[in-house]
């Protein structure tokens, strides 16, 4: 604020008139504002607030587009776990009925192993050859989840972690074994060993018989005559189509 005196006579009208503050001094502020540092400093100012108010209206645009993809994912989820669980009912359902098949045609297709075998072996015999004992030497199948129900009875309680892995593999169909392996064991005698030759040859030709091999033979003596005591041991094989034919059983109801 500056004060000014007029000295001079008749200048006091001037003085007053140009007395106070000079119209300059009041835009004196204004001549600041010209400083470029001050003024780049405002335009960055506002440079910031509109960025960060496009930048948030943006997100808030993206955002609201995520929350409406959210929750249509979550519906088509809902819905398709309903398809899914449906799916899973009817896979366990068509393994079940497959392994009641698998199960009916295992029993089917070896129910008359034994018949074939043993005619073969009867076919095969030469004579002055005779056998005294014949019997499987390979395990008897076990039915299909026979095995688990035993070692659910007899393991001790488990892990939540086990238990779901034992779960999980439970949920997988049965591999049910519709040939399984059949070996056996055949001891007799014979006077000649000539015959016990052509007995094995005349089993290893056989479509129901295969793997024949000798494991042991021996003289001794029967009734003051010297024979040949042997061992064979053998494996039942699957005979190739067109060998067996079935026919369906049709019996009259009155």
């Amino acid at each position: 604020m500056m004060l000014q005196i007029n000295l001079l006579p008749g200048g006091r009208k001037s003085a007053s008139a140009a007395g106070g503050f000079p119209f300059a001094d009041k835009l004196g502020g204004l001549a600041i504002v010209k400083d470029p540092w001050l003024l780049g400093a405002a335009a960055s100012v506002v440079v910031s607030l509109v960025t960060v108010g496009m930048l948030f209206t943006a997100q808030s645009a993206r955002a609201a587009e995520v929350a409406t993809r959210v929750d249509r994912a979550v519906r088509d989820s809902t819905r398709y776990a309903k398809v899914l669980d449906a799916r899973r009912r009817l896979t366990a359902e068509r393994d079940s009925v497959y392994r009641q098949l698998q199960i009916i045609r295992t029993i089917d297709d070896n129910r008359y192993n034994w018949a074939h075998i043993l005619d073969e072996v009867s076919r095969a015999l030469p004579a002055y050859t005779w056998l005294t004992l014949l019997e499987q030497t390979s395990k008897a199948p076990v039915p299909p989840g026979a095995l688990a129900d035993k070692a659910e009875k007899t393991e001790p309680a488990v892990t939540p972690a086990a238990a779901a892995a034992r779960k999980k593999a439970a949920a997988r169909p049965d591999t049910v074994q519709v040939h399984p392996p059949l070996s056996f064991r055949l001891v007799g005698q014979t006077v000649d060993i000539q015959a016990l030759t052509m007995f094995m040859r005349q089993l290893e030709s056989s479509p129901f018989v295969q793997h024949v091999s000798l494991t042991k033979s021996e003289i001794v003596a029967v009734d003051g005559k010297d024979i040949t005591q042997f061992e064979l041991t053998a494996d039942y094989e699957v005979p190739p189509g067109g060998v067996v034919k079935t026919a369906p059983l049709v019996v009259p109801v009155r």
